[in-house]
């Protein structure tokens, strides 16, 4: 593990033990210095227990901020909603909510409402979700649904994928647009799902009752791509990225001398630098080299020389492991699906967040119960204000989920400000990237490694609801700014922290970056590229959907401690490899959990027409199956030739037209993510301030 860099501690999660307490000043409240241990809690289904010298401190099933709500969902939802009406249902569970019949009837709107056999039907191209609250007159319904509204054209994660950039994006390190190969845009809108019932039933406990929601898939995707479509709209000079078909060059992983596929892993030039050399690869390409590989997480691209690979491929991986031991640099065998199965939080089916109830010092008041500030409340978070100090993705893109949900944030910043500022392409002076992630918030400088800086936090922390870190393990302890430590300042904080690795302990792991976290993980099994090779996604995957769930939550600990479901302290675990848990769960839990509807029986095709390109989805059902074979007969009814050969000879919105038709998901492919905020279809999902940026995708009322 790294040390902490200058002016802040390092977010990519090391693996070294806990870093015992220096000393410091005491915080506001604190009476004596004291020193803190803990075991970590292995979870398991939504329950687990934390003992520390043998006393019970945690047992999360008495803290679950859903007991007591009723859900409805549809028996069969839309197959294109298939996913992400699943990771509602699995969420909602965990966090103690229980099922209702969809035919009963469900009237949290008062007399009159209908009954849920018509509110809760499945005809049309979306899915409605009931949350009733404990309470008479709380209740919410979500609605659901692939394209935003007025868009009925058929949808499937394909063609969503392709619609809106991901397809492009991920297609950037493999020769042009290529599907993921995972339900991933469903299951980020079954996590913002989940995030608008928590917060809808959170506002209702503020005297504030939500009573519709509404969300689309494809509004989550371009809200969570937001980062890139802001670095390919900079007023500054947007992000220039070549246009497909692009050059296949070398990139990681790389394969040893015995057949190990593999990922790296640097934080910084010199690891980098000494390692290529130990193994051998020219000083020349080290060096060019170096600046792709470090903007491979903003760019989804990292064109690498191959020399490098050829030089890894001369040695053995064992070889290659204690070279990077020596050098620094981080190492990590692609792991396959089989083996992740046979790890303990696979296993035992753990939740993507730990919730845990802590006791409460004595001396220490019960949470007192904070009302809202006066006058209506225009969005559920109104009147909470959530502290962090984080960097990179992860923790910042859960927080702007909160603030899009009406939270107040304070950004604590090293002195002079997060470095990411200043990353090309700018726009208004500042970071495209870093706009988009970090609009609205209140930010302070503070360094806090100082005794002054940790005052700042504590200061900052004093009123707050919610503080969220993404420090090394360890790191809070060190600073004197864990939760106990909090807890004295303020203690009805939501302590919060988005890592890479779960917090219970075990093997050594790699650096906690994306990509690696994809490669231990299995979600490199799953994403390969044209030669059928596993690789990770250069998209950060795993850093989206984890500040997903990070916000998630804490949108859970606040509903938890409004509703008095906890009367302790709080604090939520999460974890980039959590979030890996949550995208493989069909596949991890074994595919003959699938029903028949959720399988697609014809396999998505991306493929050229006669002025660009068409994405074809995976239709669901034999019906639909059917009619995707009869719809290749081509848009004039001429003799269907093998299918990418017939798409060419006619244009994109020809066939768009004969699919919809047909009832065949289908859409043109986005090759420019520039062009996402003029396409009329997304228009009005952007606005503009330096770079095009995503409005929040639930609409409330």
């Amino acid at each position: 593990m790294t040390s902490a860099p200058p002016l802040a501690p390092p977010v990519a999660d090391g693996t070294a033990p806990a870093t015992p307490r220096a000393s410091a000043p005491l915080l506001p409240g604190e009476t004596a210095p004291r020193t803190t241990g803990a075991a970590a809690p292995h979870t398991t289904g939504g329950a687990s227990a934390l003992v520390t010298g043998g006393t019970p401190s945690l047992i999360t099933s008495e803290a679950l901020p859903l007991g007591g709500h009723l859900v409805h969902l549809p028996a069969a939802p839309p197959a294109g909603l298939a996913t992400a009406t699943a990771v509602v249902r699995d969420h909602l569970t965990r966090l103690g909510a229980r099922f209702g019949p969809a035919e009963a009837p469900w009237r949290h709107a008062g007399p009159g409402a209908a009954p849920a056999r018509d509110r809760y039907a499945t005809a049309g191209p979306e899915t409605v979700i009931g949350l009733g609250g404990p309470l008479p007159g709380l209740g919410t319904d979500l609605t659901l649904r692939g394209w935003p509204a007025g868009d009925a054209s058929p949808f499937d994660e394909t063609t969503a994928q392709a619609a809106t950039g991901l397809m492009a994006l991920h297609g950037r390190a493999n020769g042009g647009p290529r599907p993921l190969g995972l339900d991933y845009l469903s299951t980020l809108a079954g996590v913002a799902a989940t995030q608008a019932l928590l917060a809808a039933a959170l506002s209702g406990l503020r005297a504030t009752p939500v009573r519709s929601v509404r969300l689309s898939v494809a509004e989550t995707a371009l809200f969570s791509l937001g980062p890139y479509v802001a670095a390919a709209t900079a007023d500054g000079g947007p992000e220039e990225v070549d246009s497909p078909p692009y050059r296949r060059t070398a990139r990681p992983p790389f394969v040893s001398a015995d057949g190990v596929r593999f990922e790296v892993e640097a934080l910084d030039v010199q690891p980098w630098r000494d390692f290529w050399k130990a193994a051998g690869a020219p000083a020349k390409d080290i060096a060019n080299s170096w600046r792709s590989f470090a903007a491979r997480h903003a760019r989804a691209a990292s064109p690498l020389i191959t020399t490098l690979a050829q030089s890894a491929a001369r040695h053995s991986y064992a070889d290659l492991q204690l070279l990077a031991e020596r050098t620094g640099m981080g190492l990590c065998a692609l792991r396959t699906l089989a083996d992740r199965r046979a790890d303990d939080d696979v296993r035992h089916d753990d939740d993507p967040w730990e919730l845990r109830e802590l006791s409460r010092d004595e001396g220490h008041p019960a949470a007192p119960h904070r009302e809202p500030p006066p006058g209506a409340l225009p969005l559920p978070l109104t009147g909470l204000t959530v502290v962090e100090s984080t960097r990179h993705l992860q923790g910042p893109f859960a927080t702007s989920v909160l603030r899009a949900l009406g939270a107040h944030v304070i950004r604590i910043e090293p002195p002079g400000g997060d470095p990411a500022r200043g990353a090309a392409p700018l726009a208004a002076g500042v970071s495209a990237r870093y706009a988009t992630l970090n609009a609205g918030k209140e930010v302070r400088e503070a360094d806090i490694r100082t005794a002054a800086g940790r005052r700042a936090v504590a200061e900052a922390v004093a009123d707050a609801d919610v503080f969220l870190h993404s420090w090394d393990p360890g790191e809070a302890a060190r600073l004197r700014l864990d939760d106990e430590d909090l807890a004295r300042v303020n203690p009805r904080l939501v302590y919060a922290r988005a890592a890479a690795w779960d917090r219970a302990p075990g093997e050594q792991r790699p650096p906690g970056t994306d990509f690696m976290v994809q490669a231990w993980s299995g979600v490199a099994d799953t994403v390969r590229t044209p030669d059928g090779g596993p690789a990770p996604s250069l998209v950060t995957l795993l850093d989206i959907l984890g500040g997903h769930l990070a916000a998630e939550s804490v949108l859970a600990a606040l509903l938890a401690r409004t509703s008095g479901a906890a009367s302790g302290r709080l604090r939520v675990d999460t974890s980039l490899l959590g979030a890996s848990r949550v995208l493989l769960r069909p596949q991890l839990r074994g595919l003959d959990e699938l029903s028949a509807a959720d399988r697609q029986p014809v396999a998505p095709l991306v493929a050229p027409t006669a002025d660009g390109l068409i994405a074809i989805g995976g239709a669901a059902g034999e019906a639909a199956g059917g009619a995707a074979a009869r719809a290749f007969a081509g848009p004039s009814g001429e003799p269907a030739g093998t299918p990418p050969a017939t798409l060419a000879t006619a244009p994109t919105a020809a066939w768009l037209k004969h699919f919809h038709a047909a009832g065949v998901p289908a859409r043109d492919v986005v090759t420019d993510l520039a062009g996402l905020p003029k396409d009329p279809a997304f228009a009005r999902n952007f606005t503009h301030d330096g770079c095009a940026r995503p409005t929040p995708p639930w609409s409330f009322s």
